[in-house]
């Protein structure tokens, strides 16, 4: 495994004097290639903020994230970085098809292999029929595997997930997290914030923040 992601002394505030908050307080954090932790904590506890800092959506007040193979100052590229945020981010005038390729015919892939990724992701995430519907013709969480199913089809070296099964029923759910691990699997380094029990199965690590800081515990000891 290497490292795809630091994150050294890392700190984000919002507010001054008595109505100032500081969810991400001085994290340290690194990120391996074949791993999988998930990011826990209590809601309002910054998860979500850390994810941004880790894409590059948002800026630290203090400390350094860096990515592998990106230069200092630059935010990385959707091939390096690829996230399922909580919001979803789906273009509402584009077909959920459409919605999943963006990412692939920015990046220039050939026509061929946009259409290999993009069918094998749908059909993965049983969302193949939707593929000309728009996403309001669309439940919540059908939506919500179509913004897995555009985040994994770049075959990022890190996937961040913010609770990417919150809208999911128990077999969709499995779906899910199946893809996000043969993500990871394949060679990415992924964090998912989440509460979901099922979450225990899959991964490597546990994160934990909580008032800011960052606790870290293996739960493999190897074995993926």
């Amino acid at each position: 495994m290497s490292i795809a992601v630091s994150a050294v002394g890392v700190s984000r505030h919002f507010g001054e004097g008595a109505a100032r908050v500081t969810p991400v307080d001085g994290v340290d954090l690194e990120l391996h290639t074949h791993q999988l932790a998930m990011l826990t904590g209590p809601s309002g506890s910054g998860k979500s903020t850390l994810l941004h800092l880790l894409t590059g959506f948002d800026t630290s007040d203090a400390g350094t994230v860096r990515w592998s193979g990106v230069e200092p100052g630059d935010a990385p590229p959707w091939g390096v970085v690829s996230i399922v945020p909580q919001s979803l981010g789906l273009l509402a005038e584009l077909t959920i098809h459409e919605n999943i390729v963006i990412p692939l015919l920015l990046a220039g892939l050939p026509a061929e292999e946009i259409a290999e990724r993009v069918d094998a992701a749908m059909l993965a995430l049983d969302i193949d029929h939707l593929r000309r519907r728009l996403p309001i013709e669309t439940s919540l969480g059908q939506q919500q595997r179509a913004a897995v199913a555009r985040a994994v089809v770049m075959r990022p070296l890190v996937l961040l997930a913010d609770e990417p099964t919150s809208h999911q029923d128990q077999s969709h759910g499995d779906l899910v997290m199946r893809v996000i691990r043969d993500c990871v699997d394949a060679g990415a380094a992924c964090l998912i914030a989440g509460h979901d029990p099922r979450l225990d199965t899959i991964a490597d690590r546990r994160l934990e923040l909580f008032d800011g800081n960052l606790t870290d515990a293996d739960l493999r000891a190897g074995a993926h």
